[in-house]
């Protein structure tokens, strides 16, 4: 498995734990600043708090990757 789709639906990535994840998963994760104590203590990376046009070149590059668009993005709040 590559990455999987999360439909519309960022929620999905909170049911996982990152050992549940695939390495390309993980990959696109960390690039967003997530590693597995940050993960699964539920401590978010300063990522999580920025709008879309914040994320840099490869953070946007990330999150695209794990299936957010602009907005989906940015309607999205960490749980």
């Amino acid at each position: 498995m590559s990455v999987r789709s999360m439909q519309g639906n960022p929620h999905i990535w909170e049911q996982l734990g990152w050992e549940d994840m695939s390495a390309t998963e993980q990959q696109l994760w960390s690039a967003l600043g997530w590693n597995q104590d940050r993960w699964d203590a539920n401590n978010a990376p300063a990522s999580s708090d920025k709008e879309w046009s914040e994320l840099n070149q490869q953070e946007q590059y990330a999150a695209r990757g794990l299936g957010f668009s602009e907005t989906l993005w940015n309607s999205t709040e960490d749980e």
